[in-house]
This record gives structure tokens, C-alpha cells and sequence, in this order.
């Protein structure tokens, strides 16, 4: 699990500790069910919804294997089946970013419409809110040529127009998913990873450590440069109409 995951898992813990009554989750983008399992076996009622129908059926039995309180269905996450003020919850791990900006307002205005009064939804995404940064970084190649996780140099006009067309995802911005808010009342956003993208180029278990020591201050709150971090675990809280 990345950081963030960690830190929206410490949350959720906290939430589903804290009910009186079983604490019912939508899980976005559930994929083989890992992460909708693991809250299931902390106690909450979790649904995971997924476009894949393959990722599906495998996530739905292997919650039968673990005995959980835990459903699967498919299907798209703008468009959702669920009734009004339906979950307590709603959870997003590296999702949003597939999809493009109507379909992250859509996704996020679902979210808020099947929220109970008072309920919360959480994403961890990649975020890029510098294009300099961005453009700067992204100079660098990143990975092997043959491999399928490479990022040919932005100077290489031709490869990264290449690499551009087949890519599936995107870095999402904070003013996107501020602006994609709906009606939710407040938007936080905690960040994570700034320093860290050097392990690409020198990656050594020492090295690493420093950089992630780096990080701790460059991401902290009072951080003037953390918006400059490469993703972040952003809340959206639904007013409690009582």
C-alpha cells in the first residue's frame, strides 16, 4: 500500500470503529477486491463497483473465500444504480484519474448524491498542479524502452505524442477536483510524494530513506511547496442536514 492508502485505511479504521451500527462503504473502482475485503473484515457492509466484469466475478468470490460482509457488482461509477443517501462512505483508490474531467465531475456528483447527510468520500489520486513542474520533469525519461510502464522524454516530440495517445490515465489537478465538488460543503486535501520521484533515477535503499525523510517536511501542512507533491489523499464531507 502507498501512504496515502495507509493514512485513508487509519481514517476508515477510526469511522468503522466509531459506528454504532456497521458502517456501509462504496468502494470505487473495487478491481479484485483486495481493499473492499479488508474493510469488510473490519467490520463495515462494503459494495465495490467496478466496470470490469472479469475483476467482478474474481473479487466476488474471493470474499466468499473470506466470509465477508462484502458485495461486487458492474458497473460505472458516473452513472451509479444505488438510491439516494444510500452509504455512509465512499472510497476511491487511484481511480478518478482514468477518467476524463466530466467524468470525474460526474463520478464525484454521484458520490455526493448516494451519501447519507454527514457522510464523507475519499480519493487518493496522482496530482499535478504545476505545469512547469510538470513540463520539467517529465524531460527525464523514465524506465526501459521495452518495458510497458516507460515514459519516453517529453523533448522526444514523436514518442511522447505516442506515449500520450495510449496512456489510460492522468494527473488530476486541485483545482479539477475542487471545482468537480458538487455539493459537498468542504474539500481537504492531504499530500504525499514529492522528493520520492528521484528513486527512478538512483534507486538505493539509503537513498530512498532520505528521500522519503525529505518528503515528511515537504508534505506537511504548513509546507509552502507541498502542492507541488505528486498525489494526494483528498476528502469531500456532505453536510449533516441534522
Amino acid at each position: 500500500l502507498t501512504q496515502s492508502q495507509k493514512d485513508l485505511l487509519a481514517l476508515l479504521y477510526a469511522k468503522i470503529q466509531g459506528s454504532n451500527t456497521p458502517l456501509k462503504i462504496l468502494d470505487y473502482g473495487s478491481g479484485r477486491g483486495e481493499f473492499s475485503i479488508f474493510l469488510a473484515k473490519l467490520g463495515a457492509e462494503v459494495v465495490g463497483i467496478d466496470i470490469g466484469e472479469d475483476l467482478v466475478k474474481l473479487a466476488t468470490i474471493t470474499a466468499k473465500q473470506n466470509e465477508v460482509d462484502c458485495s461486487f457488482i458492474c458497473g460505472s461509477i458516473d452513472d451509479l444504480p444505488f438510491n439516494d443517501a444510500s452509504f455512509d462512505t465512499v472510497v476511491g483508490c487511484a481511480i478518478l484519474h482514468h477518467l476524463p474531467k466530466q467524468g470525474v465531475k460526474k463520478a464525484i456528483h454521484e458520490a455526493y448524491r448516494v451519501l447519507k447527510s454527514g457522510g464523507t468520500a475519499y480519493f487518493t489520486e496522482p496530482i499535478e498542479n504545476s505545469a512547469i513542474f510538470d513540463y520539467l520533469q517529465n524531460t527525464i525519461p523514465v524506465g526501459n524502452p521495452e518495458a510497458t510502464n516507460y515514459r519516453p522524454s517529453i523533448l522526444n516530440k514523436k514518442a511522447w505524442q505516442k506515449h500520450l495517445a495510449e496512456a489510460d490515465d492522468r494527473a488530476l489537478s486541485n483545482a479539477e477536483l475542487i471545482v468537480a465538488k458538487a455539493g459537498f460543503t468542504s474539500v481537504r486535501f492531504r499530500y504525499y510524494g514529492m522528493f520520492i520521484r528521484l528513486k527512478r533515477r538512483w534507486n538505493n535503499t539509503s537513498f530512498i530513506q532520505l528521500l522519503t525523510k525529505m518528503d515528511h517536511y515537504a508534505s506537511h501542512p504548513y509546507s509552502p511547496i507541498r502542492k507541488l507533491s505528486q498525489s494526494v489523499l483528498v476528502s469531500y464531507e456532505k453536510e449533516d442536514a441534522g
